[in-house]
């Protein structure tokens, strides 16, 4: 939900407490948690840090027009919408599974593994 993006002063308790009460009445609702600091700071940057220290290279603010595919049907190479050409051994790529589903080649839209897309709708606070 991001509330920790908003200054304590400045944000209702009966946004979280209804937040809260949504989650709690999940089946694995208990189980949840939170992040002890900013997702950019907690979660994002170890994950860029450790792509990083493999060797890879982690590309900021930079959209995906196209997944390029070799004829055995994986990665040629992504496409930016700059024109910008991003090659690699390996690739991730975060998005909304909205944008994800749009711009599945249509060559993978039949694997099984892919197929599941399907079922996953998007949240507009992700």
């Amino acid at each position: 939900k991001a509330l920790n993006f908003i200054n304590p002063d400045e944000l209702s308790m009966q946004c979280i407490l209804i937040a809260l009460n949504r989650f709690l009445q999940e089946k694995h609702g208990s189980k949840m948690a939170f992040l002890d600091g900013n997702p950019p700071e907690r979660l994002c940057k170890p994950i860029a840090d450790h792509i990083e220290s493999l060797g890879g290279q982690v590309i900021l603010n930079s959209r995906i027009q196209k997944i390029e595919l070799n004829a055995d049907k994986s990665v040629k190479h992504f496409v930016l919408t700059n024109g910008n050409i991003i090659t690699g051994d390996a690739y991730v790529f975060a998005t909304p599974v909205d944008i994800l589903k749009l711009l599945l080649p249509e060559d993978w839209k039949e694997i099984s593994y892919f197929k599941k897309l399907e079922k996953l709708v998007g949240v507009p606070v992700i």
